[in-house]
């Protein structure tokens, strides 16, 4: 188990963490998600050791380790700029944790064997990583990462410089491989639909706080304040200052009718709310109108960017959508998938509808 109690981190007058608590158990995946310098490498070296906190406490199974550096931790590492031993072979930069570790031939065998096929590596075992590619040099980082056994395993958007179809399949996989062997497992990434992924349980990150920690689903679906919603919608969240009326909500000129389950709001003000994709072209759900200053067809989807009740706002509508910009259309908003919050970000009801 890796615990964090209240830990901080300043430099200077920057604070690249700021009073986070988490309780990680052994042989679960731990997301950590947030944009660049939300605070997630920083978050991954206290844990590591490679830093020590300004305060705070790092406790892993049970002892304090706050200040024990590295080198005397059981801590595995991979990094999105991947690092090799240049002059060993890739058969032999798997190996040397488990050589390390004293382990017997066979063990070595086996273990590396197993990785190279789970990364495609088979065919470049004898080669050293100069001859490799960027993708090729980074599964080899992972590779020895995973034959080590650490109890901690920290993995830094480490998938980044790999294809798609690799990417994806390593996001089945290594959640797996990693929990059959009991350690934490803890992955940063900045992007929402990876975090949603690899499943597990995923902390939220803006400027050094861990804003919202717990089920990656849940967090998703019933975010506890506006900077969590933001940090788990890509593209960005689209919000609207409102003031609920009796049964509407009214900003922007524009009225949006009170759905069921924001109804027990009391009139006031609050910002209303939603991801892209619930916004639709299908006359469905409370209809806005919008002008189009620009759409990127992506082949599958369309990114609509809009100008919608004085915000710019994202429409992401399945299909090739070719729409000209300055186009005045009629976008239409699922009104039962719409967060409220009050003034100050905290979730103003219960979000379980909002998927």
């Amino acid at each position: 188990m890796l615990e964090l109690e209240g830990v901080s981190k300043r430099v200077g007058g920057a604070v690249h963490l700021d009073d986070v608590t988490l309780r990680l158990e052994p042989g679960t995946l731990n997301v950590l998600l947030g944009p660049t310098l939300s605070g997630k490498t920083s978050l991954m070296r206290v844990m590591a050791g490679l830093d020590r906190p300004t305060s705070g406490r790092v406790v892993a199974g049970g002892r304090d380790v706050t200040g024990v550096p590295v080198r005397r931790r059981d801590v595995a590492m991979v990094y999105q700029q991947f690092i090799n031993y240049p002059s060993l072979t890739v058969y032999e930069n798997i190996a040397s944790p488990l050589r390390v570790a004293k382990a017997d031939r066979a063990t070595i065998e086996r273990e590396v064997q197993r990785a190279a096929d789970l990364l495609k590596l088979g065919p470049y075992l004898q080669r050293t990583p100069l001859e490799l590619s960027g993708g090729q040099q980074q599964r080899t980082a992972i590779a020895r990462a995973m034959v080590k056994g650490a109890d901690l395993v920290l993995l830094d958007e480490p998938l980044a410089n790999l294809d798609y179809k690799l990417r994806e399949e390593l996001r089945e996989e290594l959640p797996r491989v990693f929990s059959e062997t009991g350690a934490v497992f803890v992955y940063a990434t900045t992007e929402p639909s990876e975090a949603l992924l690899l499943g597990g349980s995923t902390a939220t990150l803006h400027e050094g706080r861990v804003t919202q920690f717990g089920p990656t689903v849940e967090v998703y679906r019933a975010p506890r304040d506006l900077r969590t919603a933001r940090a788990f919608s890509d593209p960005p969240l689209n919000a609207l200052p409102v003031v609920k009326r009796g049964g509407a909500f009214e900003g922007g000129g524009v009225t949006i009718p009170v759905p069921g389950h924001l109804a027990g709001l009391a009139d006031g003000a609050y910002t209303l709310a939603h991801r892209p994709h619930h916004l639709s072209l299908a006359p469905k759900g409370a209809a806005l109108p919008a002008e189009v200053t620009v759409t990127e067809i992506t082949g599958s989807e369309s990114f609509v960017h809009l100008r919608c009740a004085g915000e710019d706002w994202t429409m992401l509508a399945p299909g090739v959508h070719p729409i000209e910009d300055g186009s005045a259309i009629t976008v239409h908003l699922n009104t039962e998938r719409l967060m409220a919050f009050h003034d100050d970000g905290r979730a103003a009801a219960p979000m379980r509808e909002a998927a």
